[in-house]
């Protein structure tokens, strides 16, 4: 009586685990992408960054961390005739859900310096800037695979006066 009891739980378990998804799926077919007509209404999510021409000068929307998973990051351009931009990472609520910070500094002359820094508070990463006005855009890359581009500012060059 016992053993049909263990195989009637058996069973029930594998047809569970079938019904849940736990099998693999047969491999898909990469599609080639189709382009679409330019949409009139805007659209946006938090969880992919927007895309920007590669060295432009003018800086983009950028997207807000959910609160549960918010980091700070603070970016200048070091003191009074200094080029370097400074990014240092201040921790927060989601510092432990960061895989990755990337720092990206566009110069006036559409030049990009990038560099990555690591999700430990305290961590800073210097970056040259140039006696004009930089764009500098910080994007955080969550363990969850969510990217979020959380900074994206022009940067102008501090004097005196």
């Amino acid at each position: 009586m016992k053993s049909k009891a263990l195989f009637c739980a058996l069973l029930v378990l594998s047809l569970l685990l079938l019904a849940a998804g736990c099998t693999s799926p047969a491999p898909r077919q990469p599609s080639t992408p189709v382009p679409t007509p330019e949409q009139t209404m805007e659209v946006t999510t938090s969880a992919l960054p927007t895309a920007t021409p590669a060295g432009s000068t003018q800086p983009g929307p950028t997207q807000t961390i959910p609160s549960q998973t918010q980091v700070f990051v603070g970016v200048e351009k070091a003191g009074t005739y200094s080029t370097t931009i400074i990014t240092s990472f201040d921790g927060g609520k989601g510092m432990s859900q960061v895989s990755k910070i990337d720092v990206r500094v566009t110069h006036p002359d559409g030049s990009v310096v990038s560099g990555t820094m690591k999700p430990i508070k305290g961590e800073t990463l210097e970056l040259e800037g140039t006696n004009g006005t930089d764009r500098a855009e910080v994007t955080v890359t969550m363990m969850s695979g969510n990217v979020y581009k959380i900074i994206d500012q022009l940067m102008p060059y501090k004097t005196r006066g």
